[in-house]
């Protein structure tokens, strides 16, 4: 029997200090379509060398990089980190109106690399979102995979996301299309919606709590949460929301065989279900899948210090080391698609 054990839970973001801006030397990468991108990067303690691999954590859909506090307060002077916002989101710009592909975030990706990291090892982490873009990079810049040391691939998915049901059976896989025909018929008085989202701030937050959180946060840590999707755009959400019915990277998975790659999947995650995470897996021989238990889509945010011990270990590639009472590793035997992640 797969061990169900659970700790008391610790309340993350419970203390306000916890959640302090963090700040790193800021560089803009202007993208060959004209977009300007801002990446933070936190550059290594001169007391670690500058030997170790660039760490670039990538953030998911209608976030940005301060979705990273905990492992970036973690890993801050240890390695080199880049941390840089998608377009339209943080503090990044939006480059040409319109659609934006899983593609052209990996385009934009790959030109943070060779802005910011065009030698010299780094590990991959993504979320949700992120992933994809991690994952597409694989496929578009192959170029690049020898420099790829590892891959952590958090909360996301390679494709089947027009079926998820977001925790609402029957109804939940008609939403995205939904909100789609919803966001074209608005598409020039966003203004409006944007105002409306102001005046509804309250409702948004009880959202992002019952979509991104399986259990009670501090609520500095659901204000975060929420103020990240508050400040992107709804013409950017608009823009990525038809990206995610037609996503398909289960062929890219191929080329990041060969490294360490960490599948963590999220137990109660409503927006890329676990068993997403357990089809990654499946896909890259010797990949490791983790499932946390007891963890909604942002993961990194609910249950940082499970998360942050798993980023080291793949980090220092040290031996494996037991899995803690609020997560699970999924041993390659009994990995059965569609089950595994209940």
């Amino acid at each position: 029997m797969r061990p169900s054990l659970r700790a008391r839970r610790h309340v993350p973001g419970a203390r306000r200090e916890e959640l302090h801006p963090l700040t790193g030397e800021p560089v803009e990468v202007v993208t060959d379509d004209g977009a300007r991108l801002h990446v933070d990067v936190d550059p290594v303690g001169h007391a670690h060398g500058s030997g170790g691999p660039t760490v670039v954590l990538c953030h998911g859909y209608a976030l940005s990089s301060d979705c990273w506090h905990f492992q970036r307060l973690a890993l801050r002077g240890r390695y080199r980190l880049v941390l840089p916002d998608q377009r339209g989101h943080g503090r990044s710009g939006r480059g040409p109106a319109g659609p934006v592909s899983v593609a052209r975030l990996a385009d934009d990706l790959g030109q943070v690399l060779d802005a910011v990291a065009p030698t010299g090892p780094v590990v991959l982490v993504g979320h949700s979102l992120g992933g994809m873009t991690v994952m597409e990079l694989a496929a578009r810049r192959p170029d690049l995979l020898p420099r790829v040391s590892a891959v952590a691939l958090l909360a996301t998915s390679a494709g089947g996301m027009a079926a998820v049901d977001h925790g609402l059976p029957l109804l939940g896989h008609h939403l995205v299309r939904w909100a789609e025909l919803a966001l074209e018929r608005a598409e020039h008085r966003y203004d409006v919606l944007e105002r409306s989202r102001r005046a509804g701030a309250d409702l948004e937050q009880l959202l992002v709590r019952h979509w991104n959180f399986a259990g009670p946060v501090g609520p500095e840590l659901l204000r975060l949460s929420a103020r990240m999707m508050a400040q992107t755009p709804v013409d950017v959400i608009a823009d990525l929301l038809p990206a995610f019915s037609t996503l398909d990277e289960r062929e890219a998975l191929a080329g990041l065989a060969g490294r360490p790659v960490l599948v963590l999947a999220a137990e109660r995650d409503l927006m890329t279900p676990a068993a997403h995470s357990l089809e990654i897996a499946e896909a890259i021989p010797g990949a490791e899948h983790v499932l946390v238990r007891g963890a909604g889509h942002l993961l990194m945010l609910e249950h940082p210090s499970v998360v942050t011990a798993r980023l080291e270990r793949l980090l220092s590639r040290r031996a494996p080391v037991a899995a803690t009472v609020q997560e699970v590793v999924v041993p390659l035997a009994r990995r059965t698609r569609g089950r595994g992640t209940r």
